[in-house]
């Protein structure tokens, strides 16, 4: 079906046959459940009317190679930058509630957005540094330098899912 490829009956997946791990470019694969899967999407139909909107699509699941060690990076590093953001976003909301009084109602509401919004944007980014700090491909970066999943993206697959 697809080079380099197996499917996979049980999962519904393709499997790598390249033992390479894709992230750190180094050492090889050991075990199929260390493996990186990913979803691609391709809008089959679509249909806008005035009143209903549906779309059909296909899902593909194709597994990056990835050893046990970059796994156990990856999984530590969002461990971490989770840890952080739960340390971080309540001292910071603390002291917001701290300074209501001087901060008025605006600025208290303001400050409550943008704390939340940092709190997401931080623990993706501080998920980046600590992978970066490693030597490795992170996750996402590991996916788009994937040469089989660049050229199904160009034949109009996707990474995100289609929305009516």
């Amino acid at each position: 079906m697809i080079e380099n490829y197996t499917f996979n009956e049980y999962d519904k997946s393709f499997e790598p046959k390249e033992t390479t791990c894709a992230f750190c470019e180094e050492a090889q694969i050991k075990n199929m459940k260390d493996t990186h899967f990913v979803a691609l999407y391709v809008t089959n139909d679509r249909t806008n009317l005035i009143v209903y909107r549906s779309v059909k699509y296909s899902i593909l699941s194709i597994g990056i190679p990835r050893c046990a060690s970059c796994r156990e990076i990856h999984e530590k590093s969002v461990s971490k930058s989770r840890l952080l953001t739960w340390i971080i976003v309540p001292i910071l909301m603390g002291l917001l509630f701290y300074y209501i009084s001087t901060l008025g109602v605006f600025l208290f509401i303001a400050g409550f957005f943008v704390i939340v919004a940092a709190g997401f944007y931080g623990s993706h980014k501080l998920t980046q540094f600590f992978v970066a700090k490693e030597n490795i491909w992170n996750l996402h970066d590991g996916i788009e330098n994937d040469r089989f999943i660049q050229n199904l993206i160009l034949d109009g697959w996707s990474l995100n899912q289609p929305s009516a």
